[in-house]
Parts: C-alpha cells; structure tokens; sequence
C-alpha cells in the first residue's frame, strides 16, 4: 500500500469521524451532507447517500437532507431564521426533508428514505448554516 492511497484513507476516516459526530466544519461541508434541490426521488436515498460520498469505507447509518433550495435554507442563519440560542436558529418555513435510514451492511448500504415537511433548527457560522442541529 503506497503512503499516498494511506494517507488518503486517514482522511476519509477523519472526515466520517466528523460527520458521525455531527460536527460540520464548514458550510460546503454541510451542504453536502444536508442540502439537496430536486433530485431522482425513485432512488433518492441510496443515490444521495452514494453521490455525496457517505458511503466510503461504512454505511452511516442515518442522514437528512433538506430538499430545497439552498438559498432558502441559507436564509434561515440570516433574515428568516429565528434565533433559539447560541449559534442555533429555527427556520420560520417548513422544509421538505428526505430521512435516509441504512438497512444494509457494508459495502452493501442499502437506504430507505421517508419524506417529511418539518422545520428546521440549523448551527450557524457567519451567518451560514454548518451543522442540522434537529428537525422541528
């Protein structure tokens, strides 16, 4: 095994480790992890869960996407967001949100999806969101 494909693997380790632990480190990160505008809703769970790379090396056994437009969810940590505490803000909106749950094991993740219109509590830094703190 080459020092490179090593370290690479580290990496992801650690990045999974920050998901798992559901601190996002920026907002590209949370996006990728939680937003999501119209996709192919037939397979929408296993697509996404794949696409967005949360599938390497383990199934994460849960995740929510909010299906929106992310300027909208954006909006939440600026002007139509209400203030709950600390750095968390309520969306005055519903969203439309998919909750993929694995029914797998790995490598063969396998997702089921359920679809809700819930609001949203979001960690904001600078005033974008970088972590879904709960559904609403």
């Amino acid at each position: 095994m080459t020092i490179f494909r090593l370290i690479l693997q580290l990496v992801v380790l650690l990045g999974a480790l920050l998901v798992h632990y559901g601190e996002a480190a920026n907002y590209q990160t949370f996006a990728n992890n939680h937003i999501v505008f119209p996709d192919d809703p037939n397979t929408y769970c296993n697509l996404m869960m794949h696409r967005r790379k949360l599938t390497q090396g383990r199934c994460t056994p849960m995740n929510t996407f909010i299906y929106d437009d992310p300027k909208l969810v954006i909006a939440v940590c600026q002007d139509e967001g209400t203030h709950y505490q600390n750095n968390l803000f309520d969306s005055r909106r519903s969203f439309i949100v998919m909750h993929c749950r694995n029914t797998g094991r790995f490598p063969n993740c396998n997702y089921r999806g359920r679809a809700m219109i819930q609001k949203v509590r979001l960690g904001c830094v600078q005033r974008m969101p970088v972590h879904l703190a709960q559904l609403l």
